[in-house]
């Protein structure tokens, strides 16, 4: 055990070893069940048929999905972009569009990379490879993560697109960090001379060059997660308040007050937060549909453009209930839709497949693991007092990446299920990293018993409760597993894992 700690002392060790886990996870048995699961009647058929293959390979068959096709080129995901089908499809490329594999390959990509990237984000933050790791492998055993890279729909590719945004901004960060001189060399003090105090010099400004590449990453990536799903363009808010909190900070070393410096990074941070989070955005999410527009001869206003309207009338016109017409009540329109404020408990997660014999059952619930949303309740506000009280932008980072990812369903009348979640899990995940690392490094202040003075003990008292959180989040995605990868087991065994009725 101390030799592979010591091998993880070093960051790319870390990195790798995280992949190495995730992954192993993701792509094992990634076939199974060999049936289409949940909406993946829908998305890898879209895939498909972007691929131009014939409906027999697509296992396009009724009458509805054949007018899907040849009117909006896919099937009933036609209502949202094209671009996570398209990711579905390179794994369909690459193993067949008629295979499980073939299906869920990129799931599994992303889930993986997803792990990596939020350990990635520890690093850049902590600079500890341990709790690298640590972050990493929290991210690994979600639940909701973990069934969502095991399945072929589009929300484990949002998550994948916002956490490489978020990556992105806390990289820009650190590439201006180190163009920007300290604080003290930005308007150094002239010694006094016999004629009085000497004249200060001219305020030097911070560096605010237009062109930052890690900053049209971010754009990048936060406008491929709005070409997945509408919902991922809610980062580009996030995008927005961090790059403006984090630009008055920096511009407070010119001696500048609060107000002051907010409206400095305001005027020279505006023009390159409009290129780079709204035009650059913007275009890639009309490039995306350029196959889709080609497809359909260039008749852009009449397909394109009415394409958009159809599909947000859909949404908007999505009901949470309607008339049963055998008891004329009304009935949720769908078994599992849940409300944004149950999510971090959760009260109604999904089960997108379920096989119950007289002895067995066998499901795939998407859920989250326990010890890390639950633990979310404290993590969370822990994060609000260590952005306030230790002035720490990690800790803002990851509160604004759950905030943005997260808040804005609250304010939708859209029914709504619990893997809306997939962008927000990671970040919880990091969440609960930063809280297990902080209370693993603190010590007792003591008071010395000859002289008075408050000494700091030699002990961390926290670090047996934080390895035992740690090992909670493993024990219970391990003790999960059969509900999260549709392996039969006992009814005993299911009513164990599935603890309340509103889970079932």
């Amino acid at each position: 055990m101390l030799a592979f700690l010591q091998v993880l002392n070093r960051p790319v060790y870390a990195l790798l070893a995280v992949a190495a886990i995730a992954g192993g996870l993701r792509f094992a048995d990634l076939g199974q069940p060999q049936e289409r699961v949940f909406d993946e009647f829908y998305y890898p058929k879209a895939a498909c048929i972007l691929l131009g293959e014939t409906n027999k390979v697509c296992d396009v068959r009724s009458d509805d999905e054949k007018y899907w096709r040849r009117n909006q080129w896919d099937v009933g995901s036609w209502v949202h972009p094209p671009l996570g089908k398209w990711m579905i499809a390179m794994g369909e490329k690459l193993f067949g569009a008629d295979s499980p594999v073939g299906w869920r390959f990129s799931s599994a990509v992303a889930g993986t990379l997803i792990c990596v990237m939020i350990a990635m984000i520890a690093q850049v933050l902590w600079a500890q490879p341990l709790w690298t790791f640590v972050a990493g492998i929290l991210a690994a055993v979600d639940n909701l993560e973990f069934v969502l890279s095991r399945l072929s729909l589009l929300d484990i590719f949002v998550a994948f697109w916002v956490v490489l945004g978020f990556l992105c901004l806390v990289l820009d960060r650190r590439w201006i960090e180190r163009r920007t001189p300290p604080k003290e060399e930005m308007a150094p003090a002239r010694p006094d001379t016999v004629d009085g105090p000497a004249p200060a010099e001219p305020r030097r400004r911070v560096p605010a060059p237009i062109w930052r590449p890690w900053r049209l990453g971010a754009g990048v990536a936060f406008g491929a997660a709005a070409s997945v799903k509408w919902s991922g363009a809610f980062a580009l808010l996030g995008a927005v308040l961090l790059t403006l909190a984090w630009e008055t900070t920096r511009r407070r070393r010119e001696a500048r007050g609060g107000w002051s410096a907010f409206g400095h990074a305001l005027l020279w941070e505006a023009f390159g937060m409009a290129l780079f989070f709204v035009v650059v955005p913007a275009t890639l999410y009309v490039a995306t549909w350029l196959p889709w527009i080609h497809h359909f001869d260039w008749n852009f206003s009449r397909w394109w453009v009415g394409n958009q309207v159809a599909a947000w009338d859909y949404h908007k016109d999505l009901k949470w209930t309607a008339v049963d017409p055998a008891t004329h009540m009304l009935t949720p329109t769908h078994p599992y839709y849940s409300r944004a404020w149950t999510w971090l408990i959760p009260t109604r997660p999904v089960s997108m497949f379920a096989h119950r014999s007289a002895t067995t059952q066998a499901e795939i619930l998407a859920i989250g693991n326990p010890a890390i949303m639950w633990g979310s309740a404290f993590a969370l506000p822990y994060l609000v007092f260590a952005w306030r009280r230790k002035r720490d932008w990690g800790a803002g980072l990851i509160l604004v990446a759950v905030a943005t990812m997260w808040l804005p369903w609250f304010a939708f009348t859209r029914p709504q299920f619990f893997f809306y979640m997939a962008p927000v899990t990671p970040f919880l995940a990091l969440a609960g990293a930063y809280l297990a690392r902080d209370l693993s490094d603190m010590r007792l202040i003591l008071t010395h018993h000859e002289t008075g003075d408050l000494v700091a003990s030699r002990r961390h008292p926290y670090r047996p409760i934080v390895w035992g959180y740690l090992a909670l989040c493993v024990g219970l995605f391990v003790w999960f597993y059969p509900v999260l990868t549709g392996i039969p087991i006992s009814l005993t065994h299911w009513r164990l894992i599935v603890w309340f009725r509103g889970w079932i």
